[in-house]
């Protein structure tokens, strides 16, 4: 089922940094973001996914964090989602107090909220089989990923109308 969701997405530079990562363990023949197809399949931190995000919420997002932008996401290594045969491989990244107060207050508008802890991340690959991922560590590593992410934009994706919307953006 689509949720709606609400985003961090980063500059170009930052961007290209994360697709790398993608294409890395595409050309190795593993599972990837890059293999993606959505219209909304960009490298971002989600930070606030639910059923319906009201207008108040997305002003709140505009209003708390757009104010913070750019905003610096140290990364600090490669968490992994999920359980069973196949994870979800991802940067997982630590914003600094100020944005992680900013998201928690949103986060607190929006009762639906999919996800009770926010676990900032980049998602770098979904499905991959565990018996993989050894490997895919083998290429990410090799891929030399960025140490840090700058957000530059806040975004909001609603897949009932097909809208991806910059409501707060420092460029």
């Amino acid at each position: 089922m689509p949720v709606q969701a609400l985003e961090l997405s980063f500059r170009p530079c930052d961007e290209e940094a994360v697709i790398a990562q993608w294409e890395a363990l595409r050309g190795a023949g593993l599972p990837s973001q890059a293999d993606h197809s959505s219209m909304a399949n960009a490298p971002h931190v989600t930070f606030v996914a639910a059923n319906h995000i009201s207008p108040d919420a997305v002003d709140r997002a505009r209003d708390l964090v757009g104010p913070l932008l750019p905003a610096r996401l140290e990364v600090r290594g490669f968490v992994l989602f999920g359980y069973g045969s196949r994870s979800t491989l991802a940067l997982l990244v630590e914003p600094d107090r100020e944005l992680a107060e900013a998201v928690a207050r949103v986060r607190a508008c929006v009762p639906e909220e999919r996800h009770p802890v926010w676990t900032p991340h980049v998602t770098l690959a979904r499905r991959v089989p565990r018996s993989r991922l050894a490997t895919a560590f083998e290429v990410l590593n090799a891929a030399d990923g960025p140490r840090e992410l700058v957000c530059d934009r806040v975004r909001w994706w609603d897949p009932y109308e097909q809208v991806i919307d910059d409501v707060a953006s420092v460029r």
